[in-house]
């Protein structure tokens, strides 16, 4: 058995401390809507210290703990409305070197802006998952770096800033877990072989999204499911999530014949 630690990044809408989302509210560090509305339970990635304060507390972790590895979850802007909040504009426009007049229009109206937009995005979301990476290998040689990451990667990367085949490519990620969560077995088959090319040989473990059926105990499906990884040789898979229902009527019939060790 190993211990992988699970990180969820950037939303606070899990128990966060209602004190500290009020401080970061207040010091403009969570994120704005392209309609200049508030996104207050997502801090802003493009903001330095939000990406130190997640970078740190993933180190924190492979530092002080005898760990196997850190996942990234919620590595990602929730959509494609965000983020545009004033500081995205001064740090976008500093990138570039160019005043922004319009501002959010002109980054969806000029073809050009809206190119060197959607890599900014993209990078404000790589840069963490580069840095992470990076140290946490120097502090724990052999540490394995996973996230879990949206199934459709040419749409996503442009819709939520999260280009994991490039994470794949570049050695940053050890494994990768697409959420592949559908109880339809036609579709998630055919998400897997895709998946696989844009993973190259870093190692791609489907989601099998359990907790997301509308029969959250459907032995059968994951069967199924766990069949058709099987059949694409992935070489893995995960199942979400693991709750009561799942840990008392489920793994354990799994473990009675698909997953059990021989």
């Amino acid at each position: 058995v190993e211990c992988h630690v699970w990180k969820v990044n950037f939303n606070m809408g899990w128990p966060t401390d209602a004190a500290f989302k009020k401080e970061m509210r207040e010091t403009e560090r969570t994120q704005v809507d392209f309609n200049g509305d508030p996104l207050g339970d997502w801090l802003c990635p493009s903001h330095p210290a939000n990406r130190q304060l997640e970078i740190d507390a993933m180190l924190e972790v492979v530092r002080k703990y005898d760990v196997d590895g850190v996942h990234f979850d919620y590595i990602r802007y929730p959509h494609r409305e965000a983020c545009f909040c004033p500081g995205c504009r001064r740090r976008f426009e500093q990138s570039i070197g160019q005043a922004i007049t319009t501002w959010p229009q002109d980054v969806r109206r000029d073809e050009g802006l809206a190119e060197k937009w959607d890599a900014f995005r993209q990078e404000q979301i790589t840069a963490i998952v580069r840095q992470v990476a990076e140290q946490a290998r120097r502090l724990r040689p052999g540490v394995k770096i996973s996230a879990a990451v949206f199934r459709n990667w040419p749409v996503d990367r442009f819709g939520i800033g999260q280009d994991w085949k490039l994470w794949c490519d570049k050695g940053y990620l050890d494994f990768v877990c697409p959420m592949d969560y559908t109880s339809s077995n036609a579709l998630f088959e055919s998400v897997i072989a895709r998946q696989l090319d844009w993973a190259g040989k870093v190692p791609c473990y489907p989601g099998i999204g359990l907790s997301t059926w509308p029969d959250p105990t459907d032995v059968a499906r994951v069967i199924e499911q766990i069949t058709l990884t099987r059949k694409a040789h992935t070489g893995g898979f995960v199942i979400f999530n693991y709750g009561p229902a799942e840990a008392r009527e489920v793994l354990p019939r799994l473990g009675m014949g698909i997953t059990r060790k021989r």
